[in-house]
């Protein structure tokens, strides 16, 4: 009867030292997901700001072109016309340059 009483009171202190360790993992779990949740905050902080400042850099330059573009209608279309042509010859020379001859000279031996 000694010896059953022994494995229970052994068995009971498991239980406890279990349930001991459970609360401990538990708690730290809960630490390290705060620290996770306050780092991914900060983060999430930090990138909206950056964001709103390239917004309003971004912002600040359209206004600017188009002031310049309201002062200037004359020279913009222009700019916008030579840049067009520009492109398209590029464009096809690159694009006949790329081509391989549709026929090739054959030697007879």
């Amino acid at each position: 009867m000694a010896n059953n009483n022994d494995m229970m009171n052994e068995l009971r202190s498991l239980q406890a030292q279990v349930m001991h360790f459970k609360e401990l993992l538990s708690a730290e779990g809960e630490k390290a997901s705060d620290d996770a949740r306050g780092r991914a905050a900060a983060l999430m902080n930090g990138a909206g700001r950056k964001v709103q400042d390239a917004a309003s850099l971004a912002r600040d330059e359209v206004v600017s072109m188009g002031s310049i573009v309201r002062e200037h209608p004359t020279a913009t279309s222009t700019a916008l016309l030579t840049a067009g042509i520009v492109g398209g010859l590029i464009g096809y020379f690159l694009a006949t340059a790329s081509h391989s001859p549709s026929y090739t000279p054959r030697r007879w031996l």
